[in-house]
C-alpha cells in the first residue's frame, strides 16, 4: 500500500496536514527527522504511519504510562498491533510482550526511556529488526525544557549499543530554539528533516481576565464552569491547596469535579484521571502535575486560576484543549498575587541547588518568568505575543484573543438556562438545533461503545468526527467511509451503530418531501466563524483620542513609559468596545523615527536608546533583577514626553474615530 492507501485504511483520513507528509516522506527514505509541530497538528500520526509501512518494529520513546495506554489503546482499535512495556506490567506481562514482538506480532511498541537500557529489553531490542526508534515529547530531553527528564539522557547510549542504527525520528510540541537545538545534539540526529509547521492553534481562543484576589476569581471560575457544565475542561492552579479549595467550591455548587496533584494517593490519582478520561466527571481542578499523559481530544476548555512560570509551561498545558481541532477556549484569571506567589516559589527552588551552578539556570527561569507577566499584562494581540516568544513569524490576524475582540465578563453574566444549553453547545460545535440534536444522539453512542469495548469516549471517534456525520448523514457503511476519522477497523466494529442512530433520527425528522436535507444540519459557521462568535464577541475598535486632548496630559521631570500612557489613557472615556492605548504602540512609534532601536542580546529581543533618543533627554539604566540577569529601564524626560505627545498629535490628527 502507498501513503494514501495506508492513511484512509487504518486512520480514515483523505489527506495529510502542513508538514506531515514531507517527515514521513523523510522517514520513509531513510532519514533522521525532528518534527516541532502544535498540540492536535498530527505529530504521532507522522511516526504512525510510517513504521506501518517500514519492515520491521519501530520502538516509540514516551514519558507517561497512561499517554502510552491510551496510544495503543487507539492504535488497537485502529486496527494496529501495538503493545507497551512500562512499569505497570508484571515481569512475566513483559516477559509475553516481549516474546511476541519477537515473533513480529507488534508494529509499534511504546517504551518508557527507563526501561531501554536493562538487560531484558537491550536483549531484545539487539536481535529484533528495529526499523525506527521514535522520540515523543522530545523536549524532556532537555535541560533548558519546561519539562527536563534525565532518562532520556539514555537515548543515546542506547542507540549505540544496537548492532544497526535505526532511523530516529524525534517530535515536540513546544521548543524554543535552544531547545531544538538541544534535542538534535542529544539525540546525535544525522542532518534530519526537520519541520517546523509554526505554534499557532487557530481553533483556540486565549483570554486574560484580571481579577483582584482569590474570591473574585473563585466566582469567575465558577460561573465560566456552570455556562460550560456540558463539556470538558480543565483548571489548573499552582498550589495543591488551591486544587482542593476550588475543587470543594465546584463540588459544594453541584458541579462534578476531580482533582489531581501530588499530595493525593497514586490510587486516587489513577482514577480521578480515568474517571475524566472516561467523561464520568466533566471537570478536572489540577496542578501542573496533571496532563501531559492525557490525550483526550474532546477538552473545550482550560482555565488558568494562577498564572504559570513560563510562557512554555502555559502553552503546553493551555493546548491541552481543542486537540481535535474544534473551538476551544483558553482563559487566565491573573491577579498581582500570582507574580509574588511564583517569585516565592522560584526563590524557593533557587535556594535548593548549587547556587553557583544554577545562577544561569535561575536568571533563564527569572526571564521566562517575566515573559509571562508581560502576557498577562500587554495590550498587544495574545496570539501574536506567544508566537513571537516561540519564534514564529508569521503575520497573525487575529480575531480570537481578548485583546482583539470584546468578551463577556463571568461576573457579570448569569447563568444559562437549561433550555438554551443544546444552543449554546450547538453554536460551539458549529451546527445548528437540529444538528446538535444528532451530534448528542451519537455522542451517547458513542459512550455505549466506550462501555462495552472499555475504552474512552474519545478512542471510538472524536468530536470532529460526530460532527461530520451530522454534516454527511452517513445511511450506510459505505457512505461512513467519507466520514472524517472513520477507517475500515473503526467503520467494521462501530459502523452498524452509527449508521442505525443516523438512519433513526432522519425517520424521526423527515422533511416536506419525505426526505432529509443534509443542507438542514451543515454547519452554519459563516464569516469569521460567527456561530462561534455570537454576539458576545465582536472586534475591539482601535484607540483614539482627540488630538488637542493630549495638552491636557500633565508632564513630569522623569517618568516611564508606562505612566504616560496611564496618564493618556486616563483621558479617554472606559469602554469594552475600543482598545487602550499600549505603550508598545508608542516604542513602534519612537523606533520609526530613530530615538529607539531594537537588537537581539542573549537570543533576546530588548529596545536600546540612540545618540538621538538620547539627545531628547531619553535615558536608559541597566537594572540587575533579583533573581539574576540584568535589563535595561528606560525613563522619559520632560522632553521626550512632549516629544512623545507631538508624535501622537501627529498620528491622530491624521485618522477619523470608529465607532
Amino acid at each position: 500500500m502507498n501513503i494514501n492507501q495506508t492513511l484512509k485504511q487504518y486512520f480514515g483520513y483523505d489527506s495529510l496536514r502542513t508538514g506531515q507528509e514531507e517527515l514521513i516522506n523523510g522517514i520513509l527514505a531513510g532519514h533522521d527527522v525532528l518534527g516541532i509541530m502544535p498540540t492536535g497538528a498530527g505529530k504521532s500520526l507522522c511516526y504512525q504511519l510510517p513504521a506501518l509501512m517500514l519492515k520491521g518494529i519501530t520502538l516509540v520513546i514516551s514519558p507517561l504510562i497512561s499517554l502510552m495506554s491510551d496510544q495503543v489503546k487507539a492504535l488497537n482499535q485502529a486496527g494496529v498491533h501495538a503493545a507497551y512495556i512500562n512499569s505497570s506490567l508484571t515481569e512475566n506481562q513483559i516477559r509475553m510482550a516481549l516474546s511476541y514482538a519477537s515473533q513480529g506480532r507488534y508494529k509499534i511498541i511504546y517504551v518508557a526511556p527507563e526501561r531501554l537500557n536493562t538487560p531484558r529489553f537491550l536483549d531484545f531490542a539487539c536481535n529484533a529488526d528495529i526499523s525506527m526508534l521514535t522520540v515523543d515529547e522530545a523536549h524532556c530531553i532537555s535541560q533548558w525544557g519546561q519539562d527536563f527528564r534525565p532518562s532520556y539522557l539514555e537515548i543515546a547510549g542506547f542507540l549505540t549499543r544496537l548492532p544497526r542504527r535505526p532511523i530516529v525520528s524525534a517530535f515536540t510540541a513546544t521548543a524554543t530554539e535552544r531547545v531544538k537545538n538541544d534535542i538534535v545534539a542529544s539525540l546525535g540526529l544525522n542532518n534530519p528533516v526537520t519541520m517546523v509547521t509554526g505554534f499557532d492553534r487557530p481553533n483556540l481562543f486565549f483570554r486574560v481576565v484580571t481579577r483582584k484576589g482569590g474570591s473574585q476569581k473563585d466566582n469567575s471560575i465558577i460561573n465560566y464552569v456552570k455556562k460550560h457544565e456540558d463539556e470538558s475542561g480543565i483548571i489548573y492552579c499552582a498550589t495543591k491547596k488551591n486544587v482542593d479549595k476550588l475543587y470543594t467550591l465546584l463540588n459544594e455548587q453541584g458541579i462534578s469535579a476531580g482533582r489531581y496533584h501530588a499530595g493525593l494517593s497514586n490510587d486516587e490519582r489513577k482514577q480521578n484521571q480515568e474517571d475524566f478520561t472516561y467523561d464520568r466527571i466533566r471537570v478536572m481542578v489540577a496542578t501542573n502535575a496533571f496532563g501531559m499523559g492525557i490525550d483526550k481530544s474532546n477538552v473545550r476548555y482550560v482555565l488558568h486560576y494562577n498564572m504559570p512560570q513560563s510562557l512554555e509551561y502555559y502553552y503546553q498545558e493551555a493546548g491541552r484543549a481543542g486537540r481535535d481541532g474544534e473551538e476551544a477556549e483558553c482563559v487566565l484569571f491573573f491577579s498581582k498575587q500570582d507574580i509574588m506567589i511564583n517569585k516565592f516559589l522560584l526563590q524557593n527552588k533557587a535556594s535548593a541547588g548549587d547556587v553557583a551552578s544554577d545562577m544561569q539556570k535561575t536568571a533563564n527561569d527569572q526571564r521566562k518568568l517575566q515573559q509571562m507577566i508581560n502576557y498577562c499584562e500587554t495590550d498587544k494581540c495574545l496570539r501574536e505575543f506567544i508566537l513571537s516568544y516561540f519564534g514564529d513569524t508569521t503575520p497573525c490576524i487575529c480575531n480570537k484573543c481578548s485583546n482583539c475582540v470584546v468578551v463577556e465578563d463571568e461576573e457579570e453574566e448569569t447563568y444559562v438556562e437549561t433550555g438554551k444549553k443544546r444552543k449554546k453547545a450547538a453554536q460551539l460545535a458549529g451546527l445548528n438545533e437540529l444538528g446538535a440534536a444528532l451530534f448528542e444522539k451519537l455522542r451517547s453512542v458513542r459512550t455505549e461503545l466506550a462501555a462495552e469495548k472499555s475504552v474512552p469516549p474519545y478512542i471510538i471517534c472524536s468530536d470532529k468526527t460526530l460532527k461530520d456525520m451530522c454534516a454527511k448523514l452517513p445511511r450506510d457503511k459505505e457512505q461512513l467511509a467519507d466520514v472524517y476519522g472513520m477507517g475500515e477497523q473503526k467503520i467494521q466494529n462501530y459502523g452498524e451503530a452509527f449508521v442505525t442512530a443516523v438512519n433513526s433520527f432522519v425517520a424521526d425528522n423527515p422533511n416536506p418531501s419525505g426526505s432529509m436535507s443534509g443542507e438542514r444540519l451543515q454547519t452554519i459557521l459563516s464569516d469569521e466563524e460567527a456561530a462561534e462568535t455570537g454576539s458576545t464577541r465582536k472586534k475591539k475598535l482601535p484607540f483614539y483620542i482627540e488630538p488637542q486632548r493630549l495638552d491636557e496630559v500633565e508632564l513630569t521631570d522623569k517618568c516611564r513609559l508606562t505612566e504616560l500612557t496611564n496618564k493618556i489613557n486616563e483621558l479617554c472615556p472606559a469602554d469594552k468596545e475600543h482598545k487602550k492605548l499600549a505603550a508598545s504602540f508608542i516604542n513602534e512609534l519612537l523606533i520609526a523615527e530613530g530615538y529607539l532601536e531594537e537588537v537581539t542580546e542573549d537570543g533576546n529581543k530588548i529596545k536600546r536608546v540612540t545618540e538621538k533618543g538620547r539627545s531628547v533627554g531619553i535615558d536608559e539604566e541597566e537594572r540587575m533583577a533579583k533573581f539574576g540577569g540584568s535589563y535595561y529601564a528606560i525613563t522619559h524626560s520632560k522632553q521626550s514626553q512632549q516629544v512623545i505627545i507631538e508624535m501622537l498629535k501627529k498620528h491622530y490628527s491624521g485618522i477619523k474615530p470608529q465607532e
